[in-house]
């Protein structure tokens, strides 16, 4: 099982339209997912993060509330498997082995997708190559391309 991280879940729902290669190779990721052929999950953490960039970059709150709506729907209405929060202890006993990751608000990706056993992280944060000693990161053209 891949864990797709909200970089992905941008590109899918969201930024389609500024990001229209990654979105090529990101909705082939989710056919496959769709399809059966791939596994993937991610967690309420990337659903909360995914749905306040929607707030923080629309043109005002009323159309950030839709865009979000849209896009979790969007993300909720595929076989992908929703994890749940990082509970503090999980935190407290995992967070050590990421330490080499430069943006702490991923550690919590990183400690989801470990402790659920899933294959790799997959992500457009380069900053994830870090921590492939501990679970490997891969970009969604590695499973389609």
């Amino acid at each position: 099982m891949l864990y797709l991280d909200t970089s992905v879940l941008l590109v899918y729902t969201l930024t389609q339209s500024i990001e229209i290669e990654r979105f090529k190779i990101t909705d082939e990721l989710f056919t496959k997912i769709i399809s059966g052929e791939v596994s993937a999950a991610t967690s309420f953490y990337a659903l909360h993060q995914l749905y306040i960039f929607a707030l923080e970059n629309a043109p005002d709150l009323e159309t950030g509330y839709a865009f979000g709506k849209n896009a979790l729907l969007k993300v909720l209405s595929t076989p992908v498997h929703i994890l749940p929060l990082v509970t503090r202890t999980e935190r407290k006993n995992l967070g050590e082995k990421f330490v080499g990751l430069r943006d702490p608000s991923d550690v919590p990706h990183a400690i989801v997708a470990l402790n659920s056993g899933c294959d790799a992280i997959v992500a457009y944060d380069e900053h994830f190559r870090a921590i492939s000693h501990v679970i490997p990161y891969k970009k969604p053209e590695d499973y389609v391309l």
